[in-house]
C-alpha cells in the first residue's frame, strides 16, 4: 500500500493532493480504524455520507499540507544542523590550532625562562671572573678569599639558582700547583641546610708534568671574625692519596673533597653575627708543607695580613719555632705581640737611619 515510484522534495506538495495519494490516504485511515475495531457497517455508513466524506478529505488534505511543511521545516532544520556542524568543526579546529600555539607558546616561554636564568647564571660567573682577574693571584698556597653579596649568594644557593661558587685560582708556587676553593652555602650532600660546606679544588696547571703526583700536603680552611674578638672558625683536613680529587688533573678541574661541616649555617646567618659584616665575608685558605699545629695555625690566623709578605713569613716561622719550643714565661698570644712590637720598631728604625 501506498505510492510505487520515489518522488523528488520538490513534487511532494502536488502528489498529496492527487486522487491516487488521496485514496491510499482513505485506505490507510480505514485500516486503522479496523484496527481500532470498528465495524465495517458503521465504516461504510460514514463513507456514504457525503458531508462527512468532504471533511475526512479536507482533513486529509490539511495533513498533506501539514505533512510538506513538516517536511520543510525538516529540510530547513538538517541545512541548518549540516550548517551548524560545519560550523562546530570549524571553531574545534580554531581551538586545536589556538592550543597547539598556546603550547607553543608556553614552551617558548618556558626556553625562554631557562635560558634567562642560564645567561643571569652566565653573568654572574662572567662578574666573577672579571673580578677574579682584577685581584691578585697569590704564588705561596695562601689565598684569602673575598666574598661579596653574602645575602644574595645565600639566597641563589636555597633557590638553587646557583648552588656554589668557586675562589680565584691561586698557586703553591710560580710554577707549583694551582687551586681553588668551593663554597656552597647551603651546605652539600649530607651537610646541606644545615652546614657551610668548603672544598679544595685542584686545576689543570701549566707545570704539572713537572710536579709531584698525588697532591699530598695538608690544607687549612680559616672563616674570619671580622671583630676585634678574633673567634675564627679554623678547620683542617688531608689529602686522601688514593682518590681523584688529588691526583694530576685530566680535565680543567678535579673532583672537589674537603669540608662539608665545615661551619654550622647558624653561625653566619644569625643577624649580626661577627663572620658576615657589610654583606662580605673572608675565607683563608692554606697549603701547609711544613705540618704546622693546629695552635700555630690560630696564632697564624691573627697575624695582621696588612703587612708585606716578607714579614707575614717571617712571623709564621717565628710562631712555628715558638709553638714547637716550649716556654713557662710568656704566652704564645703575648710572644706574638711581642714580636709584631719589635718588628715596627725595627722598621721604624730602619727607615730613620736611611733618612
Amino acid at each position: 500500500m501506498g505510492c510505487r515510484r520515489d518522488l523528488h522534495q520538490d513534487h511532494l506538495q502536488e502528489h498529496y493532493l492527487t486522487a491516487q495519494h488521496q485514496e491510499c490516504v482513505t485506505k490507510c485511515t480505514i485500516l486503522c480504524l479496523e484496527k481500532l475495531h470498528v465495524e465495517p457497517k458503521v465504516i461504510s455508513t460514514l463513507l456514504d455520507n457525503d458531508e462527512e466524506y468532504s471533511q475526512v478529505i479536507e482533513s486529509v488534505n490539511l495533513l498533506a499540507e501539514g505533512l510538506s511543511a513538516l517536511n520543510d521545516d525538516n529540510a530547513r532544520i538538517h541545512n541548518s544542523q549540516i550548517q551548524i556542524q560545519n560550523s562546530i568543526l570549524e571553531r574545534q579546529n580554531q581551538i586545536d590550532q589556538l592550543k597547539h600555539s598556546i603550547d607553543e607558546s608556553v614552551k617558548f616561554s618556558h626556553a625562554t625562562q631557562i635560558n634567562n636564568r642560564v645567561l643571569e647564571t652566565d653573568i654572574e660567573s662572567i662578574k666573577e671572573k672579571i673580578s677574579d682577574l682584577s685581584g691578585s693571584t697569590t704564588y705561596d698556597g695562601n689565598f684569602i678569599w673575598k666574598i661579596t653579596d653574602v645575602a644574595q649568594k645565600i639566597n641563589d644557593s636555597i633557590s638553587e639558582k646557583q648552588t656554589s661558587i668557586y675562589s680565584p685560582p691561586f698557586y703553591t708556587s710560580p710554577n707549583g700547583y694551582k687551586i681553588c676553593m668551593r663554597l656552597y652555602f647551603n651546605g652539600d650532600g649530607q651537610a646541606r641546610r644545615s652546614h657551610l660546606s668548603i672544598f679544595f679544588v685542584l686545576l689543570r696547571g701549566e707545570y704539572d708534568a713537572i710536579l709531584s703526583w698525588p697532591f699530598c700536603f695538608k690544607i687549612t680552611f680559616c672563616l674570619y671574625d671580622q671583630t676585634n674578638s678574633q673567634n675564627h672558625i679554623i678547620d683542617s683536613f688531608r689529602p686522601d692519596i688514593k682518590s681523584n680529587s688529588f691526583q694530576r688533573p685530566k680535565s680543567n678541574m678535579n673532583i672537589a673533597s674537603g669540608l662539608p661541616k665545615f661551619c654550622p649555617l647558624t653561625m653566619i646567618q644569625t643577624s649580626n653575627n661577627p663572620y658576615v659584616r657589610d654583606d662580605c665575608m673572608f675565607i683563608r685558605c692554606m697549603v701547609d708543607f711544613e705540618s704546622v699545629s693546629k695552635l700555630a695555625i690560630r696564632q697564624i690566623c691573627k697575624i695582621n695580613v696588612g703587612l708585606p709578605k716578607t714579614i707575614q713569613q717571617k712571623l709564621i716561622q717565628e710562631e712555628i719555632e715558638r709553638v714547637n719550643t716550649p716556654q713557662t714565661s710568656v704566652s704564645i698570644g703575648e710572644n706574638l705581640v711581642t714580636s709584631n712590637e719589635k718588628l715596627i720598631v725595627s722598621l721604624k728604625n730602619s727607615n730613620l737611619s736611611s733618612l
